[in-house]
């Protein structure tokens, strides 16, 4: 099983995310958070060495708090983070984001805003994510 995990500093964009997600099949009920430390206290909860539950994290790079980047580097600290797919949304088009992007195990995809039904729909043809959206 794959859940979506959506981490911007923007309600409005979390909100559009949020159905755009959710309208896409990609991930009915997509959880969202404002603060970036919540969403890693939150995989710290709940990944689990026997779990059977991934999650999709479509981070923004850009926040007050805490960068993307930042996100990422506290997330590789966390036990069986390998179970963590991260999606790069952001309004950057600075090439050393796609560089940096493109050099992380954790990172399938770097998308600019806004999220679009095309950007979600291309999520599930990725070879990492593909096997959850599978037809039994």
């Amino acid at each position: 099983m794959l859940k979506t995990i959506i981490v911007d500093d923007d309600p409005i964009v979390n909100f559009l995310q949020s159905k755009i997600v959710s309208k896409t099949g990609l991930d009915e009920e997509p959880t969202v958070f404002k603060e970036p430390q919540e969403a890693l206290d939150f995989l710290k909860m709940n990944l689990r060495e026997d779990a059977s539950v991934h999650y999709l994290v479509m981070l923004d790079i850009n926040m007050p708090a805490m960068s993307g980047w930042e996100f990422l580097d506290l997330l590789k600290e966390i036990p069986n983070n390998e179970q963590c797919h991260v999606v790069m949304v952001t309004s950057s088009i600075d090439r050393k984001d796609k560089r940096n992007a493109a050099n992380d195990s954790h990172v399938v995809d770097f998308i600019e805003k806004p999220v679009s039904a095309k950007h979600c729909n291309k999520l599930k043809g990725i070879s990492t994510l593909s096997v959850y959206f599978e037809e039994n």
